[in-house]
């Protein structure tokens, strides 16, 4: 396995990397493609994984409308490492819940706005409260409950901000409109209930592994879980096998949901990337990555693979910094990498930042 990744990506410092290469920009879209390239030449990999949300919108931009820009090679094992040429952009909040609705899945309805008029004619339309929301990941920095008319200007006006003409042109001289650029803002039904998510390894569409879980335990309103109870719940697992199979999807999906009073599952968004659940299906006797690599070694998928029994789990470091005295870290299952000091030492000192470089508490 080889990682490219900035100098302090989390990637980077584990000792399980068999190669390690340096990504030299954060945003100059050509010297992205020059590492890109560089590593794809000298490692030659079978499958390319997009790990964050900004390795998700490169490859976006690449595949949906620059792909002269790369060599044939690395085209045909995008191709074979995503399945389709337009996952990444389909897998977008809009196209998502365009694309449950037509599957069958359960979803929140869901209104584009370009005004504050336009806010509140759509929370109207739905009721309050409502969810406003960028059209990409965000990390939950920008997924923000609005419960008065005063709430929808003030996240409008705030979210607003980032699509000035002035830094869209900024963004395309210095070849950076790739990230931040281009988004719709949402206006969402809000659907009172438990968080909750999936995550699946699949093979041209068809789903090999699905962990899930509820969210227990989240660091802010909106924001990602500290505290997560892998469970098998039925509708989830459909939900998610159904949108792999809609997308045409391979390697890692992730899937965030609400699960309701009465227990029913309402799709919210697609990752296109593996979240950090994804390693933990071995507590309920899944592993994802091994069985993608059986899929990939046998050249058709076999059954997907139903978790067994449930397990409580503290992400490291979000709950001990949550509250270093939890008592959910002597309870639960404590995620901390201990066979991997060096990664562990760097999740410590990292400090998390979501797309518009603010901090996640």
């Amino acid at each position: 396995m080889a990682v490219l990744g900035l100098r302090r990506s989390l990637l980077l410092a584990t000792r399980y990397a068999d190669a390690r290469f340096i990504l030299h920009a954060r945003r100059f879209e050509p010297l992205i493609r020059f590492d890109l390239e560089g590593v794809f030449a000298r490692f030659a990999p079978d499958i390319i994984v997009p790990c964050d949300e900004r390795a998700v919108s490169i490859l976006n931009h690449w595949m949906s409308a620059e792909r002269a820009r790369l060599s044939p090679a690395l085209l045909a094992c995008l191709d074979r490492s995503l399945g389709t040429r337009d996952i990444l952009h389909r897998a977008s909040k809009k196209l998502t819940l365009e694309a449950a609705r037509a599957t069958g899945v359960r979803c929140p309805r869901d209104l584009v706005v370009n005004s504050v008029a336009e806010c509140e004619t759509a929370a109207e339309t739905l009721g309050y409260p409502v969810i406003m929301k960028l059209s990409h990941g965000t990390g939950g920095a920008a997924v923000k409950l609005c419960r008065t008319r005063e709430d929808l200007e003030r996240v409008y006006k705030k979210f607003d901000r980032g699509r000035s003409i002035w830094k869209t042109l900024r963004r395309r001289l210095f070849r950076r409109d790739w990230f931040g650029g281009h988004f719709d803002i949402l206006i969402q039904e809000h659907i009172p209930g438990q968080p909750a998510m999936s995550c699946a390894a699949a093979v041209g569409g068809a789903t090999v592994s699905i962990v899930s879980g509820f969210a227990g335990m989240v660091i802010n309103q909106m924001g990602p879980a500290s505290i997560v109870k892998l469970v098998n719940h039925a509708e989830i697992i459909d939900a998610t096998t159904r949108m792999v199979k809609a997308f045409g999807a391979s390697g890692f999906l992730s899937f965030d949901f609400v699960v309701d009073a009465e227990g029913r599952a309402h799709l919210l968004e697609c990752n296109p990337r593996p979240t950090q659940i994804m390693h933990l299906g071995y507590l309920v006797g899944l592993d994802l990555a091994r069985s993608y690599l059986a899929a990939l070694q046998e050249g058709a998928p076999a059954l997907a693979e139903q978790p067994v029994g449930e397990q409580t789990v503290a992400f490291f470091p979000q709950e001990w910094r949550r509250d270093p005295i939890s008592v959910l870290l002597n309870s639960a299952l404590h995620d901390v990498p201990w066979d991997d000091p060096g990664l562990m030492v760097a999740m410590v000192n990292k400090r998390p930042m979501n797309w518009r470089r603010q901090r996640i508490p």
